[in-house]
């Protein structure tokens, strides 16, 4: 029985000489280049991640030191300037309460701005709520006269017809 024959990655290469180049040694095996490039991007891909490992200890050890520097830099700064640390506090204090005075100051001033502002609007609406009810007045007495003179011209339109149908039945 004969042996199937291998799969492609296992399969060797087998070149044939041209006029006498040199011929790998026997027990060297040459392996297709596919399986050659997984196999290096493989190592590329582990050194990488060792290189960043790497880097990040660095890095995070850098970041320890630098945050137990400062924590030590904290702690002496608050033990032996107790007295300095106060002062600033009692200066942040006083400025704070100028900016809270300076608000309420600058909301005085607008304030009475928009008082100003509203007691001329205030003005101007009345004048205008004064000259409509003269013209409502004014608008009622037309009507009023309207009315009137229609009522008068109603009841001289029923004369007329009443004297308009004596003539036709033969009145005097």
């Amino acid at each position: 029985m004969q042996e199937p024959p291998p799969t492609d990655p296992t399969r060797r290469v087998v070149t044939t000489p041209a006029a006498a180049p040199a011929a790998p040694p026997p027990g060297e095996v040459v392996y297709e280049s596919d399986l050659v490039e997984r196999v290096d991007r493989a190592r590329f891909w582990a050194t990488f991640g060792a290189i960043a490992a790497v880097l990040a200890a660095i890095l995070g050890v850098i970041a320890l030191i630098v945050a137990l520097q400062a924590k030590d830099d904290a702690n002496n700064t608050s033990n032996s300037n107790g007295a300095s640390t106060a002062s600033l506090q009692r200066d942040v204090n006083s400025l704070q309460s100028d900016v809270a005075s300076l608000k309420s100051a600058s909301k005085n001033d607008a304030t009475k701005g928009d008082l100003d502002k509203l007691n001329t609007q205030l003005t101007s609406l009345q004048k205008q709520v004064s000259t409509l009810s003269t013209d409502q007045k004014q608008n009622s007495s037309d009507i009023s006269t309207i009315q009137k003179d229609l009522t008068d011209l109603t009841s001289r339109v029923d004369q007329i017809q009443k004297a308009q149908e004596q003539q036709s039945a033969g009145g005097p």
